[in-house]
C-alpha cells in the first residue's frame, strides 16, 4: 500500500472508533436508571410466597439499582406471612408492609405523587 492509502485507512480507524466511543458515552450519559417501587401483594392463597420474597431478597442484596422501595402489600395475608414480611422489613429498611387502603399514602411518599 502507499503512503497515502495507510493515511486514508488509518484516519478512517481512528474516526469510527472516536463516534462507537461517542455513541457509547452519549447512550451511557442520557439513560438514567430510576428506581422502582416493586408492590409484592400477599394473601393467604400464595403457596408461592416465601419463594417470591427469597427472589426479592436476592435482587435486594445483589445491590440492584433498580429497586427503590419495596411496598408489601397484604390483602389477606395469614401470620405466618406476615412474620416472614416483618423479618424481610428488618433487614431492608426501605421496605414496608402496607394494607391496601394506605396504598395512597404510600405511593404519594415514595413516589411523590400529588
Amino acid at each position: 500500500m502507499e503512503t497515502a492509502e495507510i493515511i486514508a485507512v488509518s484516519i478512517s480507524v481512528l474516526l469510527i472508533a472516536a463516534e462507537i466511543l461517542c455513541l457509547y458515552l452519549c447512550s451511557k450519559l442520557k439513560c438514567k436508571n430510576y428506581p422502582m417501587c416493586i408492590v409484592l401483594p400477599i394473601h393467604n392463597e400464595d403457596k408461592e410466597f416465601t419463594e417470591r420474597l427469597d427472589c426479592l431478597s436476592l435482587h435486594i442484596e445483589e445491590d440492584n439499582p433498580l429497586i427503590g422501595s419495596v411496598i408489601l402489600l397484604d390483602i389477606g395475608a395469614n401470620e405466618e406471612q406476615l412474620q416472614f414480611c416483618r423479618e424481610f422489613c428488618q433487614c431492608y429498611h426501605h421496605a414496608e408492609i402496607i394494607l391496601p387502603e394506605n396504598m395512597e399514602i404510600s405511593m404519594k411518599k415514595y413516589l411523590h405523587f400529588k
